[in-house]
């Protein structure tokens, strides 16, 4: 026995481990390579036990195959009763740790190194190739440029040395601008005519109502101000139709209508409204017929051509001749300072006929706004 090889115990079940270079414990199979062989020979504390009999050499084979698990000692008879067993210590959570791991070959190829993670790099263009400058020849017969002196051919826009311009920027040509010289910018002098005409205008009104007085500034006035509807307080007329008296003329309805009596143009017959107190009046809008809709067949005449009398707050007479088409409400412009009344005489008639009487279905007046 003293030839044996030198053991060891395994660091989890305390089996002899007999072989230096042995990987795996033959009683419970842990791992045994973590440490060298000559640093993991721990030293057992001395027990005083009884020496245990000597093991036949059959046994001793036995235990010495590495294929076969070691079994127990079998007690020689009449030999004294053997101590306890001695338990090993619980194994640590690093010895289980290890226990667990697969162990890898020592002859295992080394795997490629791995290159570090870089951020992505924005890509960069080529740069162009430098070459050198090549000695330019002049042509025979050809222009100089301004700046080298170096002649190029006939027609070139730039010196194809040193790209200056071969025609000087000021100088104009029939061909317009040529290649790689941008054009200058054409002015819109039409805008510019349109508002000198415009502002001519607006001073010539303005110069002629200073220079013109009184009735030009008003007729400026007039032409700016705002209108508003004016209602007369009474209306009166010259003849009226049964059922069609002149309020019905400003009632404010087209279906209504105030007539003549009378058959034929009526020439001479007239309506009248008057004011309550002096009104400047700028225009009137008048509804010919007896409704907006003219063309029906049972329609009644309509004025075609007729005066318009006005009488101011000073007691002048004001008298105007206007004419307008036959249907659909019209305007017409008065323009009369304080006017207290305004008088419509007929003179003729569109669709005149025995049967039918002349109607005027509605009459608006419109004045100055005091705002």
């Amino acid at each position: 026995m003293s030839d044996a090889p030198e053991t060891r115990p395994c660091p989890d079940c305390a089996s002899p481990v007999r072989a230096a270079n042995q990987s795996f414990c033959d009683g419970c199979g842990a791992f045994l390579r973590w440490d060298a062989p000559a640093a993991t020979t721990r030293e057992e504390p001395e027990e005083t036990t009884t020496p245990l009999p000597a093991v036949p050499p059959e046994r001793e084979t036995e235990r010495e195959t590495p294929d076969r698990a070691p079994e127990p000692v079998r007690e020689a008879p009449h030999a004294p009763e053997p101590p306890a067993p001695h338990h090993p210590p619980a194994p640590s959570p690093d010895t289980v740790a290890r226990s667990l791991l697969v162990p890898v070959p020592e002859d295992r190829p080394s795997e490629p190194a791995v290159a570090s993670p870089v951020l992505p790099a924005r890509p960069e263009a080529a740069r162009p190739a430098v070459r050198a400058a090549e000695a330019a020849t002049p042509v025979p017969g050809g222009t100089p440029c301004p700046a080298c002196s170096l002649a190029n051919a006939p027609g070139r826009h730039f010196c194809r040395f040193c790209a200056t311009p071969m025609v000087p920027e000021r100088l104009s040509t029939a061909e317009g601008p040529y290649a790689g010289r941008r054009p200058g910018l054409a002015r819109d002098r039409s805008r510019w005519i349109v508002r000198a005409l415009i502002a001519a205008g607006v001073a010539a009104v303005v110069v002629g109502g200073v220079l013109g007085g009184p009735p030009a500034a008003r007729a400026v006035q007039d032409h700016f101000a705002t209108r508003v509807p004016v209602h007369p307080v009474s209306w009166t007329a010259s003849h009226s139709a049964p059922n069609q008296e002149p309020k019905l003329a400003g009632d404010g309805y087209s279906n209504t209508w105030w007539g003549t009596g009378y058959a034929g143009d009526s020439e001479g017959q007239y309506l009248e409204a008057a004011f309550a107190e002096p009104t400047d009046l700028l225009s009137l809008l008048i509804t010919p017929g007896s409704s907006k809709n003219t063309t029906q067949a049972d329609g009644q005449a309509t004025p075609r051509t007729f005066d318009l009398v006005v009488k101011d707050a000073s007691g002048e007479i004001r008298v105007s001749h206007h004419r307008i088409n036959d249907g659909g409400t019209q305007r017409v412009d008065l323009r009369v300072r304080d006017a207290l009344s305004v008088r419509l005489v007929l003179r003729t008639a569109w669709r005149a006929d025995p049967r039918k009487q002349v109607a005027v279905a509605e009459l608006e007046f419109f004045g100055r706004s005091v705002t």
